[in-house]
């Protein structure tokens, strides 16, 4: 049953499963593309609690606890599966699953001309980070930046789990399991004296604090980040703890990056990029969002609702 699922879900490029109850006596299966709702299925409870119980037993979880949070994660093919499960107020269990695919695709833009921006403007050192909601692309993107230059350079990542594998860059995982975190692995890969160091996410103190500093120390360190517009960026850090002048001294560009549906049914990006005093001095998106959404509009590529909706987010 678990199989059938994720071969339906990578069919359709999924990147959420949503498990949940409803109100009577069965379950929903809901598969999420890019925060928007793909498809539903309702299946008995019986067949949820088998479901339930085998996605927990590959995530190697507590199969008999269904009140208390619990997060575990397994391979499929081609594909890495989170897996976060809780009880609800009638210990009704819900399991949510997020889909991490291995293989690296191509990046759909919505202007060619921002990925060249941020490919010209990538910095030799200093810290560079993007952000964006779950989904929109983040890694595809720095990914697709560093492909170009891996050649010449050594580019190491620390990601959990390695969302794509490229056999030209030094790719390490985290393992919280063994004590192996993101602090303890970005001592251990500056030691390799890479030139790029790609961390996966920024989620804590401990992660920004060591990510400011292998970038104040000459390091281009690139990374994500929790946060709803570039600006929001840097109050996100300051919000973690990190030392403002440090910060603003390691910082050299910030991005924002979400994925717009076309008109031919694909997804392209769309960045909001910021440099210099503009990372601080900015107040909302930059004119070039909105006259990247207002080209592609009139060129056919996005309809007016998407336009529109896509203006303020």
């Amino acid at each position: 049953m678990i199989d059938d699922m994720l071969e339906k879900a990578k069919k359709q490029r999924v990147n959420d499963i949503y498990i949940l109850p409803n109100d009577d006596n069965k379950y929903v299966i809901k598969f999420h593309m890019n925060g928007g709702l793909a498809s539903k299925s309702n299946i008995s409870d019986e067949d949820a609690e088998k479901l339930i119980s085998a996605i927990k037993y590959r995530a190697k979880m507590n199969i008999s606890e269904r009140r208390r949070p619990q997060l575990g994660r397994f391979r499929g093919a081609h594909v890495w599966i989170r897996v976060s499960s809780v009880g609800d107020f009638l210990n009704r269990e819900t399991v949510v699953l997020r889909l991490i695919y291995s293989e690296q695709h191509k990046q759909h833009w919505l202007s060619s001309k921002q990925f060249e921006q941020m490919q010209l403007g990538l910095p030799e050192s200093g810290l560079f980070l993007i952000s964006g909601p779950t989904g929109s692309g983040k890694t595809t993107t720095l990914y697709q930046l560093l492909q170009n230059i891996a050649d010449n350079k050594l580019v190491l990542t620390i990601e959990d789990p390695v969302e794509i594998r490229n056999p030209n860059f030094v790719q390490l995982q985290v393992n919280e399991a063994a004590g192996i975190g993101y602090e303890a692995l970005i001592k251990v890969a500056l030691r390799h004296r890479p030139e790029i160091l790609l961390i996966g996410e920024i989620r804590d103190y401990q992660t920004a604090k060591a990510v400011v500093q292998a970038a104040l120390s000459g390091h281009l360190v690139i990374s994500t980040i929790h946060a709803m517009s570039a600006r929001e960026i840097v109050l996100r850090l300051l919000e973690l703890g990190v030392d403002r002048n440090q910060l603003l001294a390691a910082l050299t560009m910030v991005v924002y990056q979400r994925l717009v549906p076309m008109t031919s049914g694909n997804q392209a990006a769309i960045v909001d990029v910021l440099c210099g005093s503009d990372i601080t001095m900015a107040t909302g998106f930059t004119i070039q969002w909105q006259e990247v959404l207002d080209e592609a509009f009139l060129a056919g590529k996005i309809t007016s609702a998407t336009r529109t909706t896509f203006q303020s987010l």
